[in-house]
């Protein structure tokens, strides 16, 4: 037995907000390090992606003409509630992982978080919109202007 997309989509949609909430509300708590910097969550989601990958492309649910190589195919692609809820978990995933680096990165740097906060909440709504308002807020705080991390961080 399946779930109905409108299903996966609510469940999928509202799980991944405890992990948002994580990063805005308790960026340094041990389980928001367990769960959300240590990367366990955005790879559940991850796996949730190729799982519906799989199965779409598995039952064919791919529209005649879907593709990414034009503007028109990648329409055709999101005309599929099965290909748009991929899409969306795809977003999710990686809106994620962009948020959990800048927690990551603002506390390496020394920025407060309540300069950070609307970041995370913009890259939550907005994706790349949050990180660049993330970038422009560390490179206006002098911080960094690289994304290159030092060597004792890599290590």
């Amino acid at each position: 037995m399946t779930l109905p997309l409108d299903t996966l989509f609510r469940v999928l949609n509202g799980a991944v907000l405890p992990a948002w909430a994580l990063l805005v509300f308790a960026p340094r708590w041990a389980w928001t390090r367990r769960l959300v910097h240590s990367g366990l969550v955005p790879a559940l989601y991850g796996a949730a992606y190729v799982a519906l990958i799989a199965v779409t492309f598995a039952t064919g649910a791919v529209p005649e003409g879907a593709g990414a190589d034009t503007l028109g195919g990648v329409v055709q692609l999101f005309s599929s509630p099965a290909l748009a809820l991929v899409g969306w978990v795809h977003y999710l995933c990686f809106d994620l992982f962009v948020g959990a680096w800048m927690g990551r990165d603002a506390q390496r740097l020394g920025l407060p978080h309540l300069a950070v906060a609307p970041c995370l909440v913009a890259t939550l709504f907005y994706g790349p919109a949050g990180l660049l308002a993330y970038l422009v807020l560390r490179a206006a705080m002098r911080k960094a202007t690289t994304l290159e991390e030092p060597a004792a961080a890599r290590a």
